[in-house]
């Protein structure tokens, strides 16, 4: 029959003893380091080599959530937002006129007015506003027009 008490000290005496284990093990890792690095300190010293080793990256903090994705770093800046003297949905309402477009004219006659988009792709823009305001803008088997 087990006693509580005798199952309690076991574990105790089992952690301390792998507590122990650990510390020996992380020490003489530390030693081997230090031999390492002297070590790669006279190899530099012979090859002519200046620099020092670098130190090893800090652990990160333990943080919870999903981990920040590392930006990519590229040779080409990011354009700035465009600035124009009218919103796209008054350049498209100036465009449409009188008479209605489909999408892709939409976008020829806006960019053709002198709106800059700073998409590569304007005719999402477009689209997006199109379909998503449905008390100004008509659609006629995608013909578009104002209401």
């Amino acid at each position: 029959m087990w006693c509580h008490r005798g199952t309690v000290l076991y574990l105790r005496l089992m952690r301390s003893s792998t507590i122990k284990k650990f510390m020996a093990m992380r020490e003489a890792l530390v030693n081997e380091k230090a031999a390492l690095e002297a070590r790669l300190a006279e190899i530099n010293e012979a090859l002519g080599v200046a620099s020092e080793p670098e130190a090893a990256p800090a652990a990160p903090a333990n943080m919870r959530g999903r981990p920040v994705a590392k930006k990519k770093v590229t040779g080409k800046k990011r354009a700035g937002r465009a600035k124009n003297a009218k919103s796209l949905k008054s350049a498209v309402l100036e465009a449409l006129g009188k008479k209605a477009l489909s999408r892709q004219g939409i976008v020829a006659a806006v960019q053709k007015a002198g709106y800059v988009f700073s998409t590569k792709n304007p005719l999402n823009s477009v689209s997006a506003m199109l379909y998503s305001d449905k008390k100004t803008f008509k659609n006629d088997k995608g013909k578009f027009s104002k209401k």
